[in-house]
């Protein structure tokens, strides 16, 4: 991860960049919470993609997942958005 930029493939294989904003644990997950970058990103309303970190065997064996669970989606958003008000106190 250099610069904080991730490659991530969309639906259909298309390569996506994304700037990770947080890395936290919560509920005993780790959960990545990155923001897509776009020529015109500063034009646009962006949207906060929030991935779940499943370990493998080494580091480089790890991978990001789409959280699939509706409930543990909203509370690790939840828990983002927490953590980033408790930022600006």
């Amino acid at each position: 991860m250099e610069d904080n930029i991730i490659i991530l493939e969309d639906e259909a294989g298309n390569p996506v960049e994304c700037e990770v904003i947080d890395v936290y644990d919560f509920n005993n997950n780790v959960y990545f919470a990155m923001i897509e970058t776009t020529e015109n990103a500063a034009d646009e309303e962006t949207d906060v993609i929030i991935m779940k970190l499943q370990k493998g065997e080494s580091p480089d064996d790890d991978t990001l997942l789409m959280i699939e669970d509706e409930d543990e989606l909203e509370a690790a958003f939840n828990e983002f958005v927490r953590r980033d008000n408790d930022d600006f106190e």
